[in-house]
């Protein structure tokens, strides 16, 4: 295949398809932190595939809400 020597922008003309087609582009305030509930109380134990992540009782969430600034 040869690249061809001409090559059009229509695309690109407008901001809405430039939108569109950008590749997608992340900031801190686009992730969710992760909550895990178990029932019981006074309970915490982490989960294992997620380091430092942690399945709580509904009374620490309280605690973690005041943390994260929820």
């Amino acid at each position: 295949m040869v690249f061809p020597e001409y090559r059009p922008r229509r695309m690109r003309q407008n901001e809405n398809f430039r939108a569109m087609i950008r590749e997608t582009r992340l900031a801190p305030e686009q992730f969710v932190y992760p909550l895990f509930v178990m029932p019981g109380k006074d309970k915490k134990e982490e989960v294992y595939s997620m380091p430092r992540v942690f399945r709580s009782s509904a009374d620490f969430f309280n605690n973690a809400k005041k943390q994260r600034n929820l």
